[in-house]
């Protein structure tokens, strides 16, 4: 091929590859957020004897709670969806555990077992928990309404203690971290809440 047709089939060349990378479009990078709830480091009980064995669970979530993406409460009949915060892993999970740390700290005992836990070990008390609400809503504001009962841990028909609460927790500025945040502290008061029962029960 004489040297003027092949610099002209190299030109073609480039040519066509250049418009190819002009229809391919860029790589986007993942602006994608992932969240956790805060998890304390419990007080230290020293694994005392006689200290409370606690049974927590079965906690019901909502299931439209239990999603990768962080959930925002429009009006009482819709949600929404975030299209680039998500959960680290399953919000179920992170939620009992947080509580169950939690309430660790408040009871001052390390032994709190999450529903189902092992038949032969001993439980003093359990707390069956119903979560109805725990996102942000769209006047920022962080809610978290729940209901549980407390139960002799060795006569599970025998139900010790109610309990309500409709928590809500300003967001302020800061986004998605500030509502997480806010999730958190309203976190703290249901723990709370629900280890006064738990002491009321044990008198």
């Amino acid at each position: 091929m004489p040297v003027v047709h092949m610099r002209r089939a190299v030109l073609l060349l480039l040519l066509a590859l250049g418009a190819a990378c002009q229809i391919i479009p860029p790589a986007r990078p993942d602006l994608t957020r992932f969240y956790t709830l805060g998890l304390p480091v419990p007080s230290e009980s020293g694994g005392r004897a006689g200290q409370l064995a606690l049974g927590l669970g079965p906690i019901i979530f909502p299931g439209y709670l239990d999603q990768p993406q962080l959930v925002t409460r429009v009006d009482e009949q819709r949600i929404a969806f975030s299209a680039g915060d998500r959960w680290a892993g399953s919000l179920r999970a992170q939620f009992e555990r947080a509580l169950q740390l939690r309430l660790m700290s408040a009871l001052g005992t390390d032994d709190i077992s999450v529903f189902p836990w092992w038949h032969a070990h001993r439980i003093d008390l359990s707390v069956q928990l119903n979560v109805l609400a725990f996102e942000a809503d769209s006047t920022g504001t962080a809610r978290l309404d729940a209901v549980w009962r407390v139960r002799d841990g060795q006569h599970q028909d025998a139900i010790l203690r109610n309990g309500r609460v409709s928590l809500r927790e300003p967001i302020g500025s800061g986004g998605t971290g500030a509502a997480v945040d806010a999730l958190g502290r309203a976190l703290d008061q249901l723990a709370d809440a629900i280890a006064s029962d738990v002491q009321r029960a044990r008198r």
